[in-house]
């Protein structure tokens, strides 16, 4: 099954190594995630579509006047989990869910207009003029997940969903192609469109995807209080050189920028502002566990090291889609930052969106929770069951589906292993043939072999990223060099090579710009960002920790807990005071668990900055 980000014709540095060719072990880390997804948040999500998103089209099928139920880009939600199924099918290499997909497939069909319109929350309102809510109507965002789903469906061999998407697809070339006027307030069709036109062949589809992009930054977008900024409509894509707004947009936008300048290499313009703005995003506004958006009200990236801990935003969304605009630029560069980037989602921003049982959702995800805090609909400190704007179980789903295609890419003979994850990886034919056997034990664990079956062609090489959290490492107990982030061998047969990145607990400052940490420092092991919870901690507010660390036992596999020395405060006697508050000699000792887990023991206070002596 092609790669869903494959350009027609690659101008790339690297290629991804497709789905079906990675397969993780299923006691791996990896497997674990997408076992929980195929078994147990998969059908919760279906089943809440019914509900809620599923409904809507329903309604408009059968002539039902009735509030629509859900965001405007509630339709979007249901293609996402069809595009969910669709890599979960050719992963698993079983056709499930199809009654679900049957369904859609039949109500998208018999709501379609003859235009090529469909969209149940614009169809549902008699008196709307299509496509005149340019801010916020969102209807070419959800349209942009109509046409993903069925390009993924369509490389599984089901092609009934892309003739639907290509009538929808022939009415927004029609009504914003070339020397035509508007776009979305929220970015992501010009990607899809990119996507489309890979598909299919048509250039019409790349050339209003430029068009799109060609034309944001008139300033003309507006929402009541929300700047232009927020729909990063301020400037154009060229021009835009801070990361700014609501944050999965921005993120969207720059996936989209990305899949348009691997068709057009030439616009440097747009690849110097791709990267400024990555600067600017990871490099002064982003948490320390890839969460992105630190204001709640807009839900929108702050001023560079605004990142308040308790009043993180950090969407899982707009984390998910850091990980798509991540990945293109990787495959665009071959900058091993990107992969980076993606690691220390995966195993924080993302992870933790979900519960352990896979039926639990965070929308928002702070760094600090304090006790008798409220509970709100943006600000949780519980997961819920299900959220009233479902983009972040939806889009989780589709993640974790489809995220063996993060693990490895190629350039020519060159197989470059980007994420750390036990399976094997077959060789693509310029390689060689047979596979990769990679046994490690990470993110628990910093060792990891592989181990070449099979006939590697002659010059063919591979790359191996040394994480960038590593400060010490070796290959089969010597010294190795690296070169921009890998260690680079030549692939022979009776390779084997035992890499060993030292994975000790390390405790970090944030930079003396981030107010909010000033005097703490948050404990790491690993890619792992670690937090203190209440449930073992009590009267975590008034522990003030030392910087030693023991890392517990765990079964193998298993992100192990770690205890940390801690002191109490001392009691002061006025709220405001001449002198800092001592600590009691008394010593007692705190544990710290993954970030990723925090919230499935029940409500508690939690902090991921620690105040340390």
């Amino acid at each position: 099954m092609p790669h869903p980000v494959t350009p027609a014709a690659f101008s790339a540095a690297q290629a991804p190594v497709a789905l079906t060719s990675v397969h993780p072990a299923e006691d791996g880390w990896m497997g674990r995630f997408q076992r929980r997804n195929h078994e147990a948040t998969l059908p919760h999500v279906i089943a809440k579509l019914q509900e809620t998103s599923m409904q809507n089209l329903r309604n408009v099928r059968d002539g039902v006047k009735a509030d629509h139920i859900g965001p405007n880009n509630s339709d979007s939600e249901i293609y996402k989990v069809v595009e969910a199924i669709a890599w979960e099918n050719v992963r698993h290499g079983e056709l499930d869910f199809t009654d679900f997909v049957d369904e859609v497939v039949e109500l998208a069909g018999a709501v379609q207009q003859e235009d090529g319109y469909l969209n149940s929350w614009g169809q549902a309102q008699p008196d709307y003029e299509h496509f005149s809510d340019q801010a916020m109507g969102d209807e070419l965002f959800t349209g942009s997940h109509l046409v993903k789903a069925s390009i993924t469906l369509a490389r599984t061999g089901r092609t009934d969903l892309l003739e639907i998407a290509r009538k929808w697809a022939d009415l927004v070339v029609e009504r914003f192609g070339p020397g035509k006027e508007g776009y979305d307030g929220h970015p992501g069709i010009e990607g899809a469109l990119v996507e489309f036109y890979r598909e299919t062949g048509e250039k019409k589809y790349l050339e209003t995807a430029k068009a799109l992009l060609d034309r944001r930054g008139q300033n003309r977008l507006r929402y009541g209080a929300l700047p232009s900024s927020f729909f990063q409509d301020h400037e154009s894509v060229r021009d835009a050189h801070e990361a700014l707004g609501h944050a999965r947009r921005q993120r969207y936008l720059d996936s989209s920028c990305a899949d348009i300048l691997a068709e057009y290499p030439d616009d440097t313009e747009l690849h110097k502002a791709l990267v400024a703005r990555w600067d600017s995003a990871h490099l002064s506004k982003t948490y320390i566990t890839g969460g992105l958006g630190s204001r709640h009200y807009d839900e929108s990236f702050g001023a560079p090291y605004e990142l308040p801990p308790s009043r993180a935003y950090a969407e899982t969304c707009a984390s998910i889609a850091d990980v798509s605009a991540n990945h293109r630029m990787l495959l665009l560069t071959g900058d091993a930052r990107y992969a980076a980037a993606i690691e220390r989602v995966l195993y924080n921003a993302l992870a933790v969106g979900v519960s352990e049982d896979g039926t639990r959702f965070f929308s928002s995800n702070p760094l600090q929770v304090r006790s008798r805090q409220r509970d709100e609909d943006n600000n949780r400190i519980e997961r819920a069951e299900w959220l009233n704007h479902s983009c972040c179980p939806t889009s989780l789903v589709r993640l974790a589906a489809s995220m063996g295609t993060y693990v490895a890419t190629t350039s020519g003979a060159t197989l470059s292993i980007q994420q750390w994850v036990p399976g094997t990886i077959d060789l693509p034919e310029q390689v060689g043939e047979g596979h990769l056997v990679v046994e490690t034990g990470y993110p628990a664990s910093g060792r990891v072999t592989v181990r070449l079956e099979g006939e590697a062609r002659p010059g063919a090489r591979l790359r191996m990223r040394v994480p960038a959290w590593c400060e010490k490492h070796s290959m089969s107990g010597r010294k190795a060099l690296v070169v921009d982030g890998y260690i680079d061998r030549p692939l022979v047969a009776g390779f084997e090579e035992t890499l060993d990145f030292h994975m000790e607990p390390r405790f970090v400052y944030a930079h003396p710009r981030v107010d909010a940490a000033r005097g703490c420092r948050a404990l790491l092991r690993g890619p792992v960002v670690y937090c203190a919870e209440g449930v073992d901690n009590p009267q975590i507010e008034n522990l003030v920790f030392h910087t030693e660390a023991q890392v517990q036992e765990a079964a193998e596999g298993e992100l192990p807990k770690i205890t940390v020395p801690a002191s109490f405060r001392k009691k002061p006697q006025a709220l405001y005071s001449h002198t800092m508050v001592a600590v009691t000699p008394e010593v007692r000792e705190t544990t710290l668990v993954p970030y990723s887990q925090w919230g499935n023991r029940g409500n508690s206070p939690m902090r991921v900055w620690l105040p340390t002596i």
